[in-house]
């Protein structure tokens, strides 16, 4: 996946996150609803005024459009789920956003000390 893809895939997640549509958002990002749609497709990136705008909008900080990792760019699938991790970690008090850091150091490392086996049904 290219970083345009990448950037476009986290505008749609911020956006469906905050219960928006296409429409919405580009009215009060003051863009057309083709210039949203261009976006979240990965046609085109968005210039620092208008990733400005959605930053404010979407209430994210600005790199929060990008990936962190390589690992976001070979995977949409993953991708797609940092972005809505991201966009409900953004909607938590400083005391809850401590309770789920502990709760996600919990999952982490059940899997490091047992790795999840797949059982294998034979017909």
């Amino acid at each position: 996946m290219d970083i345009k893809k990448a950037v476009g895939l986290k505008i749609k997640e911020f956006r469906a996150a905050r219960g928006l549509t296409q429409a919405d958002l580009a009215d009060v990002i003051g863009r057309s609803v083709d210039t949203v749609s261009h976006l979240e497709r990965g046609v085109s990136l968005p210039n620092f005024r208008t990733l400005e705008l959605l930053s404010v909008e979407l209430k994210v900080p600005m790199r929060s459009f990008f990936p962190s990792s390589d690992a976001e760019l070979k995977s949409a699938k993953r991708a797609s789920a940092i972005a809505q991790v991201e966009a409900l970690i953004n909607e938590l008090q400083e005391r809850d956003l401590e309770t789920a850091i502990e709760l996600l150091e919990v999952l982490v490392k059940s899997k490091k000390r047992s790795p999840r086996k797949r059982s294998v049904v034979k017909l």
